[in-house]
């Protein structure tokens, strides 16, 4: 979710290790480190729509930090969901019941659950059977009413009780005018406890290994994160009529995934180890024009939260963000009702729907203005305790404070003609102090910066 410090390039590029080896250490490395427990919390309360609109306050941090636990402990996937789906109690002392908080009906958390959990959009055979699929309408309600014996009950502070009710209240399916009764869309052979309640039997058929969408559905999507798109795309609509376009791939790794108890750390390292990940943006006459089998790279632009913090972090500025203690990144805030102007415009999510659609990285001409002359950037450039402020400070001559910049921003050392044509440009230019912070604008505002490739 960050790029690495001067520091950190200049150890990994002095390390004479072999290189697939010195990669491999570095992602561990990487897996073992706060910025990544920080990056992926961020995306679990993106998906579970943890936001204080819904929770309060106390609440929403209660859930952030439940998520971050999870992540940090590597807890196993499917223990993460069924704790989700069969969780009780106060939502401040056991915060996955929060869960029950954020969708408050049967219908909607069935929702919720389906595109989260099993990639795929229950909401579509709501009102009609599907007309390509095998959803069907009646499906859509049996399916909700596992969760119909959820009660709430008001605590002091804000807080709720979340607990089983001893008579569930009736999902009607408006097609029959009848309550509908629970039973699963599809069946498997994996064991479903029938003397459990219904969200206790609703958690072991949904994450059984069994189950043919629980695990691909989160291998896809973790794979999505990595090249912009899904072996299925898009993630969250799995079906017969949008298929995989590499199954033999998916399928591997969701074998190697359930194989290895639901390890989401191993798989991000498989990914991120393999060829394929590794691979450039450089195209040729025959893979030029694709974009769904990851024959190249694929530029993707910085989410708003990580180009919020690669800015201050290339800048070298003191992060200061409002509502939260200093020092916290863009990625450690626990909701989008923190307001920072610029994570709005670039494409931070509301938390109203799991969709990943909701995260967008549409191009805008507020976007452009705020990279040009916005003050997210040049007060991070120009702050008194920055990069280079502090370099020019230390005594470096022209060269080691454009070859600092360049490393900062785009964490490389500048090729031969760039640092020529700096050079000449500091010689011509007001300041030297002016000429930095043109130079560190200009690499900011560069694709090698704004996109992740």
């Amino acid at each position: 979710g960050a790029p690495p410090s001067i520091e950190e390039i200049r150890s990994f590029l002095a390390d004479t290790t072999e290189t697939q080896a010195k990669r491999a250490a570095k992602i561990d490395q990487l897996l073992a480190s706060s910025g990544y427990v920080e990056h992926w919390t961020l995306k679990w309360s993106d998906l579970l729509l943890n936001r204080r609109k819904t929770l309060t306050e106390r609440g929403v941090w209660s859930f952030r930090n439940w998520i971050r636990q999870a992540v940090a402990s590597n807890r196993p996937y499917q223990e993460f969901a069924a704790e989700l789906i069969t969780a009780s109690g106060s939502t401040f002392e056991n915060p996955a019941a929060s869960y029950y908080r954020i969708a408050r009906e049967p219908k909607m958390v069935m929702e919720n659950m389906t595109q989260v959990f099993l990639g795929t959009r229950f909401n579509c055979n709501q009102c009609h059977d599907h007309p390509f699929e095998r959803w069907t309408q009646r499906q859509y309600y049996e399916l909700a009413a596992w969760l119909a014996d959820v009660g709430r009950r008001p605590l002091p502070d804000g807080d709720e009780f979340i607990f089983t009710m001893g008579q569930a209240v009736p999902v009607v399916n408006p097609d029959t005018n009848q309550p509908a009764a629970p039973k699963f869309p599809f069946e498997h052979t994996g064991a479903v406890d029938a003397a459990g309640t219904r969200r206790e039997q609703l958690a072991q058929w949904l994450t059984a290994k069994e189950n043919p969408y629980f695990a691909k559905s989160i291998v896809n999507r973790y794979w999505s994160y990595f090249f912009g798109r899904g072996i299925i795309d898009p993630v969250d609509d799995i079906r017969a009529g949008n298929p995989a376009s590499n199954p033999e791939l998916l399928d591997a790794l969701t074998k190697d995934f359930v194989e290895h108890n639901y390890d989401l750390k191993r798989l991000i390292r498989l990914i991120c180890t393999s060829v394929t990940y590794q691979r450039s943006l450089a195209a040729n006459q025959w893979n030029e024009d694709d974009s769904s089998n990851f024959s190249h790279a694929l530029p993707r632009r910085l989410a708003a939260e990580q180009l919020y913090d690669s800015i201050i972090q290339a800048a070298g500025a003191p992060r200061a963000l409002p509502g939260v203690p200093a020092g916290f990144r863009a990625a450690e805030l626990p909701d989008p009702q923190v307001e920072v102007a610029f994570l709005d415009m670039f494409g931070r999510p509301p938390r109203e729907s799991p969709c990943e659609c909701e995260r967008t990285s549409d191009v805008s001409l507020g976007q452009t203005l705020n990279m040009v002359n916005g003050a997210t950037i040049g007060d991070a450039i120009a702050h008194p305790q920055g990069i280079i402020a502090r370099t020019m400070a230390s005594g470096a001559s022209t060269e080691q404070l454009i070859e600092t910049i360049y490393l900062s921003v785009l964490c490389r050392q500048p090729a031969a003609e760039e640092l020529q044509q700096a050079v000449g440009y500091f010689a011509s230019a007001g300041t030297p102090k002016e000429a930095a912070e043109d130079l560190m604008w200009a690499l900011i505002n560069s694709p090698g910066f704004l996109f992740n490739r």
